[in-house]
């Protein structure tokens, strides 16, 4: 390896990005090797992302024993046990409210699942995206008050539906929360367990709410343990919930660090050991035969159980994983990967009138785009298109009738979820939330033209203190990207949000071959050659018709940043380098 200086060019990058990287200290090197049993690779990589002895435990060989922490450190967890025992014990019917996407329907699975383990009756209801709307509703509660369910725990969802729950509150129901989104403005519940909480000291504020599901039902089993609860029963084996837990962790897109990284880590070891029969049943169904990486949950298996509370029905993604029955399975997987195809079509096309429609006068450092074309379930994956190629942040609505739905998706420096509060304040907005990076609203048809006013006139808002930079891992040369030194990097994974797979820098290459590929031909497949003569395939995704691929094309020479893989073909490896930034020399 050659990794001599530390270095940041201030030159930005073909896709206006700044690089930098840190160089590495002998000392810290040699001490965090030792310690730890570390090769060369993985100790420089973890010294340059600053990882602390916290993130030590959790990366090198974690385990559910020594490194998952007393659920009870979570506020309001010991006494939300103990509401729950005391409905178990007195044969209560639990109702179960989850959110609609990947996070709901896991976190609601597994207490479903659970729940069953013990023979506790549960009733679930997932929310239609556009007849009920997100979160805690009058339709929801009326739904429960129908089944004569006085009791149900809300999962992904609640944490500032005030009116929803005064409104439960009124017609007998008591609710319990169960949340991990930004306090806006907290209701009032029985009950809530958010590690966001201003008063939670847990540090567990990058749990999802499927992490979180799963840290209480250790807690609850435990407590119904000391009850003498299973003398007469067989106790669960909670680990068998983690691939679901895992699913949850990575499509929400928190940290894969700490807690969740071994959460996932775990998981993935359940999904290609013994996985959940209907995760088993849609992993056949996709052709994903090798080992399951997070990747795989994330691009794959995610997105088809995501697009049920997208534009199909909301129940699938939930009924997939708590199904136990292998010909309705079937039928279930096929309707999920047709609704994430059938999603995927209305994607394109709106992405494609977005960009049309962009209009960046006056230096407007955001984008507002509305259409009554457009479904609410795919809003926020157009949203995150365009940030991703215009790098300001993107509101996108779809309007129904009278009814606005909109997602916002930023970047980093600016607090998506402080803006949604404020507009909320204001009027602008009927109700939001989100987190810093992503979040989601609704308004009236008639106050688009105010809240656009407003974001104009409070542009300054959107300006970004920080330049979009890539942190580079390692510095190389292609011999250095062998077989051997590929698999090495497994030693990191699961890799996701918090942890990306280590960005590789090669410096002065050029492409000796390249060829369009895939449909419509807009990825990019090439050799590139540095100047020792040696060799590396390589792909750029969606580059063909973009500037990067244009470079390519050209043969010039340029230092590239990618990630690198194993690609196997008929039992032969050979490395692999994708493509994700370069600058002409």
């Amino acid at each position: 390896m050659n990794n001599n200086n530390c270095f940041i060019n201030n030159e930005m990058s073909i896709k206006g990005n700044y690089w930098n990287f840190n160089k590495t200290s002998n000392k810290d090197l040699k001490t965090l090797m030792l310690n730890y049993n570390l090769s060369d690779t993985i100790a420089k990589i973890i010294i340059r992302r600053q990882l602390d002895e916290n993130d030590f435990k959790y990366l090198v060989k974690p385990t559910l024993k020594n490194s998952l922490p007393d659920p009870c450190i979570l506020k309001n967890m010991k006494a939300t046990i103990n509401v729950l025992v005391k409905k178990i014990l007195g044969k209560n019917i639990i109702g179960l409210l989850g959110d609609y996407d990947v996070d709901g329907a896991t976190s609601t699975a597994i207490l479903y699942r659970y729940f069953k383990c013990i023979g506790c009756d549960s009733e679930v209801f997932i929310p239609d995206r556009i007849q009920d709307g997100y979160g805690i509703s009058k339709n929801s509660i009326n739904y429960f008050l129908k089944k004569n369910i006085k009791f149900l725990i809300a999962l992904d969802c609640g944490t500032n539906d005030h009116e929803s729950i005064a409104y439960a509150k009124e017609n007998g129901i008591n609710i319990i929360v169960i949340d991990h989104h930004e306090v806006e403005n907290l209701g009032e519940p029985l009950s809530i367990i958010n590690p966001k909480l201003k008063e939670d000291q847990s540090d567990l504020e990058i749990l999802c709410t499927a992490g979180l599901a799963f840290l209480f039902i250790i807690g609850l089993n435990r407590e119904l343990r000391k009850q003498n609860f299973f003398k007469t029963r067989e106790e669960p084996n909670l680990k068998k919930f983690l691939d679901i837990v895992a699913v949850g962790t990575v499509c929400d897109l928190v940290p894969l660090k700490k807690i969740n990284r071994l959460l996932v880590k775990k998981g993935l070891e359940l999904i290609n050991f013994k996985a959940n029969k209907g995760l088993d049943i849609l992993k056949q169904k996709l052709y994903l035969e090798n080992k399951i990486k997070s990747s795989d949950l994330a691009f794959y298996l995610g997105p088809c159980i995501n697009a049920a509370g997208r534009i199909g029905n909301s129940y699938l993604g939930f009924q997939l994983l708590t199904n136990e029955k292998k010909e309705e399975l079937e039928v279930i997987a096929d309707k999920l990967i047709e609704s994430n195809n059938q999603r995927k079509t209305i994607e394109i096309l709106a992405y494609e009138k977005a960009k049309e429609l962009i209009n960046l006068k006056n230096n407007r450092n955001f984008i507002f785009l509305s259409s009554q074309n457009w479904h609410p379930g795919i809003v926020g994956i157009v949203a995150s298109k365009l940030v991703e190629d215009y790098k300001i942040p993107a509101f996108v609505m779809s309007i129904i009738s009278d009814k606005v739905s909109g997602s916002v998706r930023s970047v980093k420096g600016i607090d998506i979820s402080k803006i949604l509060a404020e507009m909320i304040k204001l009027g602008l907005i009927d109700s939001g939330g989100g987190h810093a990076m992503a979040g989601g609203f609704k308004l009236k048809k008639n106050n688009l033209n105010k809240l656009m006013s407003y974001l104009e006139n409070n542009n300054s808002i959107f300006f970004k203190t920080k330049k979009n930079v890539i942190n580079i891992d390692l510095r190389a040369n292609i011999d250095d990207l062998n077989i051997q030194m590929i698999e090495s990097l497994e030693e990191l994974e699961p890799y996701g949000m918090g942890n990306p797979e280590p960005k590789i820098l090669i410096q002065s290459v050029n492409s000796v071959y390249s060829k369009k590929i895939g449909q419509d031909n807009k990825h990019l497949s090439c050799t590139l050659e540095d100047v020792y003569g040696k060799k590396i395939k390589a792909i750029a995704f969606n580059a063909a018709y973009k500037k990067i691929g244009q470079v390519i094309e050209k043969k010039k020479r340029f230092d590239v940043i990618g990630k690198v893989s194993i690609n196997e073909w008929y039992n032969k490896k050979t490395p692999q380098f994708f493509i994700e930034d370069l600058k002409l020399l």
